[in-house]
C-alpha cells in the first residue's frame, strides 16, 4: 500500500502540488476556515493548504488506506487530519466545513453526482465547493504526450476512467456543479509548467502506474510493443533530438460554486 503512495507521487503527485496553490487562490480560503479535501490521495492539496492558508482545520479523506498511510508520514501539522473516507458517503455531519475541495478526484469517483451532493451537504451555507480536473483537450501537453502515442499504436486505447467519463472540460464541470444546486458557478483554466530533467524521468513512472487507464494500457503491451511505444512517446516530446530537459504544459479546469 505504501508503494502505491510513492508511485502516485512519482507519477502525478509532484504536478498536483504545483497545481494546488493556484487552485487554492481560485477558491479562496479565509482565516479560521474549516476545509475538507475530498479524494486527497497522498495529500498534495491538504499539505499545501496547511502551508499557504490560515485555515483552522484541514481534513483530507480518501478511500485508499495506502494513500492515507503515506500522507500521514509526509506532513505533520496539528490542524491537519487524514482519514479513510468515501466521497459518496462523507462521514461528517451537515454544514461541517466552510470550504469543500476536490483536486483531480471526480473522474475516479463511481458516482460523481452523488459525491457533489454530499460535498454540498457537509458545507455550510454561503460556503464554497470546488473541484479541478486535468483538461482533456489538446492544450494539456503532459497527458497528450502519452495518449497520442497510445492511440497511434492502438486506436481503441481509452484515457477515460471507465466510470462516468471525463470531467476534464468546462461544460462537464459546470453541469456537475449546477446539477448539485450550487449558485454563482464559475470555471477557470489553470496551467502549470512541468519541468523534467530527461525523457527517462518522464517515462519511468508510467511503468509503476498503480491503476486506471494508464496501467491498463501498459499491461496490454508485450515487451516489444512496450519498447515501440516508448520510442513513439519519446519522439512526441523530443522529436529526433538528443535527450535532455523537457518542459510540458499541464492544463486543468477548475470550478467553484456557492451553497445557498
Amino acid at each position: 500500500m505504501f508503494e502505491a503512495g510513492e508511485a502516485y507521487e512519482a507519477m502525478m503527485g509532484r504536478w498536483s502540488r504545483q497545481l494546488a496553490p493556484l487552485f487554492i487562490d481560485f477558491v479562496g480560503v479565509r482565516d479560521a476556515d474549516k476545509v475538507l479535501d475530498v479524494g486527497c490521495g497522498t495529500g498534495s492539496l491538504t499539505t499545501i493548504l496547511a502551508r499557504v492558508t490560515r485555515a483552522s482545520k484541514i481534513v483530507g479523506i480518501d478511500p485508499s488506506s495506502g494513500f492515507i498511510d503515506y500522507a500521514r508520514t509526509q506532513f505533520a501539522d496539528p490542524r491537519v487530519t487524514f482519514e479513510v473516507g468515501d466521497a459518496q458517503q462523507i462521514p461528517y455531519p451537515d454544514a461541517s466545513f466552510d470550504r469543500c475541495m476536490a483536486l483531480l478526484a471526480v473522474d475516479y469517483i463511481p458516482d460523481a453526482r452523488k459525491a457533489a451532493l454530499e460535498m454540498r451537504r457537509v458545507t455550510k451555507k454561503a460556503g464554497i465547493l470546488a473541484t479541478a480536473m486535468w483538461d482533456r483537450s489538446r492544450a494539456n501537453e503532459l497527458e497528450n504526450c502519452f495518449w497520442d502515442a497510445a492511440v497511434a499504436m492502438d486506436p481503441n486505447a481509452k484515457r477515460s476512467s471507465g466510470r462516468q467519463g471525463s470531467y476534464g472540460s468546462t461544460e462537464a464541470l459546470s453541469e456537475l456543479w449546477s446539477g448539485a444546486g450550487l449558485a454563482e458557478v464559475e470555471v477557470t483554466g489553470i496551467t502549470v509548467p512541468c519541468r523534467i530533467s530527461s525523457f527517462n524521468e518522464l517515462w519511468q513512472p508510467y511503468l509503476r502506474s498503480q491503476g486506471g487507464p494508464i496501467r491498463a494500457f501498459m499491461e496490454s503491451l508485450s515487451a516489444d510493443r512496450r519498447e515501440a511505444f516508448r520510442n513513439a512517446m519519446r519522439r512526441n516530446v523530443l522529436g529526433d533530438g538528443p535527450d535532455g530537459p523537457i518542459t510540458l504544459k499541464a492544463k486543468a479546469w477548475a470550478v467553484k460554486g456557492v451553497v445557498r
